[in-house]
């Protein structure tokens, strides 16, 4: 689907949403979001992934980064000596080769070789196997409401006509798909969850592209795995994203983006003590003339 063609009846949906944005809300978002965990996790979800962060923003690292960084993985390098007959790989270890051929049965046609093995199981890989993962997961949570409507990018992102969304997320899977064949990535072991060792390495690697999948996967953290209302408000700085229409399946996320763009935070401010007031002692010439006399007497 090209963004030229997609059905989104944009003048229903910014009606209501102005609406509702200009209506006095009924209840804080805290109490209305916070009951429904499931539809809170799809919103998280498909924000992270078209929230268009200049440093951390999936689209750009699927479609800019993701590709250019597998084709230069980190590695390790192990030696280790293989015995061949009849053929020979890597350099040959003569010494070892001696001993081969005369320990048992002479048998002039045995090699041992050094070979050169790389492993690309590097906790900065792990990382990269993790984020990928993660991305899978969350298009798999987009919510049909949202994949059939449209993406509304704020004046800063340099786009202000509205976008679909499937086709946003197309990008995105169509380089998934091809990464499905890169061997070196899938050898690597999913970690069941990341440290602060795995982003270390990834944010003190010589390739650049790895501080990238560090930056992704804090703003993963940050928006969907420990969920922080103020992220997913923040993204909506960027982005919105709304239904095809303004039809009961569209309602609720048109209700979360005026919470969201309305800027009310879920993370209730305690008041503020006024700081105690000292007395300030009256200078003399402002005290009344037979006060200022009867000091002077005493």
């Amino acid at each position: 689907m090209s963004n030229g063609d997609f059905a989104f009846d944009e003048r229903a949906v910014m009606r209501r949403l102005l609406a509702l944005i200009m209506a006095a809300p009924a209840e804080h978002p805290d109490e209305k979001w916070g009951r429904s965990s499931a539809f809170l996790s799809a919103a998280a979800s498909t924000y992270f992934l078209l929230d268009p962060q200049p440093r951390s923003g999936v689209k750009r690292f699927v479609t800019r980064t993701l590709e250019r960084l597998v084709q230069q993985l980190s590695r390790s390098t192990q030696q280790r000596q293989m015995e061949y007959r009849g053929q020979v790989r890597g350099r040959i270890a003569w010494p070892a080769t001696f001993k081969a051929r005369y320990g048992q049965d002479y048998d002039p046609t045995r090699f041992v070789c050094r070979e050169v093995r790389h492993q690309y199981d590097t906790l900065e890989n792990q990382l990269l196997r993790y984020v990928v993962a993660r991305i899978h997961d969350c298009i798999r949570s987009v919510p049909k409401a949202l994949r059939n409507g449209a993406c509304c990018y704020g004046p800063g992102t340099g786009d202000l006509n509205p976008r679909s969304t499937a086709s946003e997320l197309a990008d995105i899977e169509t380089v998934l798909g091809r990464l499905r064949r890169n061997v070196r990535l899938w050898e690597v072991p999913l970690p069941d969850q990341i440290n602060e060792l795995h982003l270390l390495r990834a944010k003190t690697s010589r390739v650049e592209e790895y501080t990238e999948v560090a930056r992704v996967y804090e703003h993963y953290r940050a928006i969907v795995e420990t969920y922080s209302w103020e992220a997913l408000a923040d993204a909506s700085k960027r982005v919105l994203l709304l239904p095809p229409d303004a039809g009961p399946a569209g309602e609720p996320w048109i209700q979360l983006g005026a919470d969201m763009l309305r800027g009310q935070s879920l993370v209730r401010r305690e008041p503020v003590a006024a700081p105690a007031c000292r007395a300030r002692p009256v200078p003399a010439a402002r005290r009344p003339l037979l006060d200022r006399q009867r000091h002077q007497g005493g």
